[in-house]
């Protein structure tokens, strides 16, 4: 019988402080709320292990999952041993802030078998961390990467951030080459966006701070594109740069979309060809104890039309691109190869580095295209 989900993710809803940048759901860490969500967390997981499955990857992240304290990390990484059919060779990762881990911490992840790091370093420049309401200082961000590696974590990625207000091209640079400096394997690159209702967003209406203008932006994705795969860093996806064998494992089963189950408040899951998530909101969350079953709340079925725009815009995001055998489709995608956009050979659309660039803008009108032409909407 084939296992309905074989990548566990685990979110973590607490942070010290929420950065200016962030929109994803957290809350101001509190013992109170750490002890609910650990308790709900454990109750989902007794039973959501009745579901078939047999895990290849699991992702803890956030949120901060390293502001934890020790018993409730140690709480919950138990229960995800005892309670899960785990493969032997499980890529497991963790994301950790410079101000929140310790060696303490470090050891009782491998302890349980946690053997991938993901730091959420984003700059080495002060002033960017400071525009980015980042706790840490470049300091506290050599620190923990000497302290991650020392502590006998082979596989460790590290985010950075451009596009950040004043950044310039050379101290971004500069940042990449003081990761790759240290024995790390995988790099996530992320373009900063202004998201709604975030506190950057309020600093650029009321002026405090200006964005970077698009060329600035386009040269230093590329310049440093360029430089990672010349220290030998693969582009395999249109953020993320690594090693051979060391690719999130992970995240690649979101882009090839291999069912998954996320666990915590406003985690995200694919499984049964439906899509859902619990709810944005600890107390909400934490009614799965009293209820006895999970909170789940269904976004929709996957129908044979959206499964046709999920492989084409998740596929797409990943270097090897996607085979496509619509010739309406091979058609509409030519404007973007006469623009330089995408490769196109043999029916093998993928996107050119410029192209992943204005890689959403593409996927809207791909997508637009697939719902409005009578052709696709046959397929």
């Amino acid at each position: 019988m084939e296992s309905f989900f074989s990548s566990l993710y685990v979110h973590v809803p607490f942070c010290i402080k929420k950065c200016k940048y962030c929109s994803f759901y957290s809350e101001p860490y509190e013992k109170f709320l750490e002890s609910l969500y650990v308790e709900a967390l454990v109750k989902e997981i007794e039973i959501t292990k009745k579901i078939d499955h047999h895990i290849k990857t699991i992702y803890i992240g956030g949120g901060t999952p390293s502001c934890l304290s020790i018993k409730a990390l140690e709480k919950i990484l138990s229960a995800l041993i005892e309670n899960y059919k785990i493969q032997e060779n499980v890529e497991f990762s963790i994301e950790v802030n410079p101000s929140t881990v310790s060696t303490e911490k470090l050891n009782l992840f491998r302890e349980f078998g946690v053997n991938r790091i993901s730091i959420g370093i984003q700059s080495f420049f002060d002033n960017e961390l400071k525009i980015l309401g980042r706790l840490h200082n470049h300091k506290d961000a050599f620190k923990v990467l000497k302290t991650v590696i020392n502590s006998g974590f082979e596989n460790v990625s590290v985010d950075l951030i451009y596009g950040i207000p004043y950044q310039t091209i050379t101290n971004f640079i500069n940042s990449i080459k003081i990761a790759t400096s240290f024995s790390i394997k995988h790099i996530s690159l992320y373009e900063l966006s202004i998201e709604k209702g975030t506190q950057l967003e309020k600093d650029l209406k009321k002026g405090k701070i200006n964005i970077l203008n698009e060329n600035d932006i386009e040269k230093m994705y590329l310049t440093v594109s360029e430089y990672l795969e010349n220290k030998g860093f693969q582009k395999y996806e249109i953020s993320n740069f690594a090693y051979k064998g060391f690719e999130c494992k992970h995240n690649l089963a979101y882009w090839m979309r291999i069912p998954y189950l996320g666990l915590g408040p406003s985690a995200h899951s694919f499984m049964f060809n439906k899509r859902f998530h619990n709810p944005s909101n600890i107390i909400s969350y934490a009614k799965i104890k009293e209820k006895n079953r999970t909170v789940w709340i269904e976004d929709y079925i996957v129908t044979p039309h959206d499964e046709i725009k999920e492989k084409i815009f998740l596929g797409m995001r990943m270097k090897k691109g996607l085979t496509i055998k619509n010739p309406c489709l091979i058609e509409f995608f030519m404007e973007f190869y006469n623009e330089g956009l995408i490769e196109l050979k043999d029916n093998r659309v993928k996107l050119t580095d410029k192209g992943m660039l204005v890689s959403n803008e593409i996927f809207v009108q791909v997508i637009s295209h697939i719902e409005n032409c009578p052709v696709c909407k046959q397929v």
